[in-house]
């Protein structure tokens, strides 16, 4: 009894010593990160001292194994002897926008995914690019397991030495590598049983479970399915059974992922319905759809809610005579790295709650049979990898987490409410339309970010619809900036005997614009007495020093802008442009892209021209009587007539920085993860993703045959018309050749 009491006492004596140690740590680091941190917040552009808590959070990309690279007795009996996934990569070399289909890089080559070196490069491989831990696809049919060998390989010597989960791919086994049952198609049947079965599985799964690298969240082991739907009504009852198990089991709980399906529906499967799932995963393009560009827009679909993407996806290795084969033609690493930044942005600004984990799940490591691999490839190099670091990197300096804390929030909300009763440098009309919807290239969310990161923070808006057309979501947009800045106003289609119509003949919604500015007393004061009002629309894009450059005098303050515009009108440009010249003209270090907003026609810009508030105010002007008596309807010709024939003064900025990227604009379309189009026709230039391009230039040019795809695959940021089309279309009418 006595050495348990002197025990006791050195025990609360060391406990003592450690919670002191401890307490001042935290101090250091606490008192380290509050100096660190000073940024701004995703919502919000007053800066304060974030809640150190977002310090633990962190992003978890997670890549997709695939393990069919090595030979196994059910392969050989269904496929052939020695059959594995490079059979399929080898037997073809072109897709059907005859490119190249990738293959590894021969520094891996055509590896044996079961051999050692193997795995131990692909962990090491993993680990230096940036990812946290791979997720293995796990087959298990009628109560055994299938190409397990990779895994079991892998508890037996540690490699790949990186953390790990596994993915059910519980569809089944079909000779059209898809799971869908067509007919004779079935190669192993899917079953599921009932509690003796699931038993079954689950205390085959138990060594993986107790494995030190196994994932957890929240103090949960974590277990993907990947067709949930396939399951059915079972569902529900199998994993109440496995969590209830692996508790019994010592594992802390066990939380079960389901795979997301259905592009961008918020369907979900019938099993859903009282029973709602533990976690959600994204895995693409089963969740979101071929086009990349939309998946930062997928709304979640529960509590921890895990974002994905891919890299590529080419299935001709799969269908190479059926013609069944999908594959999509602009991929390329450069364009991959800012479609991550953008994803890595939406996971911090909706986080899973405190606890929970953030996974990002990459589909895939290795799928070299679907076009769709991180891995070194002859075409890209380590091209992928490097993406991935570097987007890492992009979003620990641009991005912060939401903030989580309410004593934050409550102390950015006392300083705007200082900020609101001070007369506003810049009173901002956003006209915004569903062009400007989450789904679509630019942003509306992105063009009040912007706002919100100004340096001079003394600024009003009010978003008003531009248009006739339905924007559902344009409330809601705004009232998730949470900024006591940023208002909305309903224009009525009918005030009393007026009708006050959104848009004009050109869309560009001058009744609108003039019927809010002659409301902003009732709307929004602080924007009524502003010295500047700016004129916009919600896919524009203003760099932070955009406000800086204001004066007490000025009619009207000329900001520089990038355009599509200013692009066309660009000195280098009036010369005839080579094809040769098309898109690596962009690249040109010479191009200045940013120019000055001038009252000539070719290079005006309302959006980048801060009018003086007052003086349009006392002299009773109106964007709409201005806008009707000039023949041409142009933004140029409003400068026009001010200056020309009511003697307004346009000065430049002071700041040679490029204050506005009117969109579409070829920097912000790549920071989007689109590329541009260098067409010599005016309408068709611009920014696209990949299933853009398609829809509009299809019709013009089936498969895209008249387009240079190879460019892009070789630079990653740009398409052309292939030489012979650009010749055609820049020839006279009856000239040939």
């Amino acid at each position: 009894m006595l050495t348990m009491m002197q025990s006791a006492r050195s025990f609360q004596k060391t406990a003592a010593v450690l919670i002191l140690v401890l307490t001042s740590s935290l101090l250091y680091l606490y008192r380290a990160s509050s100096l660190s941190l000073q940024h701004q917040l995703p919502h919000g552009s007053v800066r304060h001292t974030p809640h150190s808590v977002a310090r633990a959070r962190s992003i978890k990309p997670i890549a997709y194994v695939f393990p069919q690279y090595y030979p196994f007795a059910e392969n050989d009996k269904l496929h052939g002897e020695n059959f594995t996934e490079w059979v399929n990569v080898k037997r073809v070399t072109h897709n059907s926008w005859g490119l190249e289909t990738i293959r590894p890089h021969e520094s891996i080559g055509f590896y044996d995914g079961l051999e050692f070196k193997t795995r131990q490069r692909q962990g090491k491989f993993l680990r230096e690019n940036g990812f946290y831990g791979v997720a293995f696809h796990h087959y298990w049919f009628a109560g055994k397991p299938v190409m397990d060998h990779v895994v079991q390989a892998m508890l037996q010597d540690g490699e790949p030495n990186i953390p790990f989960m596994l993915s059910w791919a519980n569809e089944p086994w079909t000779a059209r590598w898809d799971g869908l049952e067509a007919k004779g198609s079935v190669l192993i049947a899917q079953s599921y049983g009932l509690q003796a079965a699931w038993r079954k599985h689950f205390d085959w799964l138990l060594p993986f479970f107790k494995h030190p690298q196994y994932i957890r969240s929240n103090g949960k082991i974590q277990f993907l399915v990947y067709n949930p739907a396939h399951i059915g009504h079972l569902g529900p009852q199998m994993y109440a059974s496995w969590r209830r198990w692996a508790v019994e089991e010592g594992l802390g709980g066990m939380d079960i992922i389901e795979t997301r399906w259905g592009e961008g529906s918020m369907e979900t499967p019938k099993s859903w319905q009282g029973y709602p799932p533990d976690a959600v995963n994204e895995f693409a393009p089963h969740a979101g759809g071929p086009d990349r560009m939309k998946y930062s827009s997928l709304k979640r679909l529960s509590q921890a809610y895990h974002r994905g993407t891919h890299a590529c996806w080419d299935t001709t290795p799969r269908h190479p005579t059926d013609g069944k084969a999908s594959s999509l033609p602009t991929c390329h690493p450069r364009t991959w790295q800012n479609h991550l930044v953008e994803m890595f942005r939406k996971i911090k600004s909706d986080p899973n709650p405190l606890g929970s984990e953030n996974f990002f799940f990459v589909n895939a490591l290795n799928e070299w049979g679907e076009g769709n691999a991180i891995e070194p490839s002859v075409q890209f190099g380590y091209g992928y990898a490097n993406a991935m670091k570097n987007a890492i990197a992009i979003s620990e300096k641009e991005h912060v987490w939401a903030d989580v804390s309410i004593e934050s929030n409550l102390a950015r909300d006392r300083e705007l409410a200082i900020l609101m009763r001070n007369k506003a440098d810049v009173c901002v009309v956003v006209r915004a339309g569903p062009q400007n919807a989450e789904d679509k290239i630019f942003k509306l969310s992105a063009m009040l970010r912007s706002l919100q990161a100004q340096q001079n923070t003394n600024w009003r808006a009010v978003v008003l619809p531009k248009g006739d057309s339905e924007f559902p979501d344009l409330n809601l947009l705004v009232l998730q900036s949470l900024d006591a800045r940023i208002k909305v106003s309903d224009v009525p289609t009918d005030e009393k005997t007026t009708t006050i119509p959104t848009s004009d003949g050109d869309g560009r919604g001058f009744l609108a614009t003039d019927w809010v500015i002659q409301n902003l007393a009732r709307l929004d004061l602080g924007c009524q007495s502003a010295r500047y009002l700016l004129i916009t629309d919600g896919s524009n894009i203003y760099e932070p020093t955009a406000f800086d450059s204001l004066s007490e005098t000025e009619d009207l303050i000329a900001l520089n802008v990038e355009s599509r515009e200013s692009l066309w009108n660009h000195p280098m440009s009036q010369r005839n442009i080579s094809w040769a010249d098309r898109c690596r003209r962009l690249e040109d270090p010479q191009l200045k892209l940013c120019g000055i907003s001038a009252p000539k026609r070719a290079s005006f810009d309302l959006s980048a021209t801060l009018i003086n508030f007052r003086k349009l105010q006392v002299e009773g002007l109106s964007f709409s009587r201005l806008n009707k008596n000039i023949p041409h309807r142009h933004d140029s010709a409003i400068a026009e007539v001010l200056i020309r024939n009511r003697g307004w003064k346009l000065a430049p900025s002071q700041s040679a920085e490029c204050h506005v990227r009117h969109n579409p604009a070829y920097t912000s379309c790549l920071k989007t993860g689109g590329f541009w189009f260098d067409s010599p026709i005016y309408e068709e230039m611009g920014c696209y993703s990949t299933i853009s391009l398609i829809e509009q230039m299809g019709p013009k040019t089936p498969n895209l045959e008249g387009i240079d795809l190879k460019y892009f695959r070789k630079h990653g940021h740009c398409v052309r018309y292939k030489k012979e089309m650009y010749l055609k279309l820049l020839s006279p009418p009856g000239r040939t050749g």
